[in-house]
């Protein structure tokens, strides 16, 4: 029997994350299905706000660790 992938995968333990325009970015939650992410974006260590992004949109380093995970 195949084994099913799962659909949301929590990354929030990985505590992976990148800085675009003087905000960090925290990599939340991968959707695998649709291959969007959840992100909380901080701003001098506020949070500013939830957000999705597409997986393409990740700098290279990121897909680089997130592709040796899966």
């Amino acid at each position: 029997m195949a084994k099913k992938k799962q659909s949301l995968v929590d990354l929030k333990k990985l505590n992976l994350s990148f800085e675009e325009k003087n905000q960090i970015i925290k990599l939340i939650n991968l959707k695998t299905k649709t291959l969007t992410l959840d992100t909380e974006i901080y701003e001098n260590d506020q949070f500013i706000a939830k957000r999705e992004m597409v997986y393409a949109h990740l700098p290279k380093k990121l897909k680089a660790q997130l592709n040796s995970f899966f």
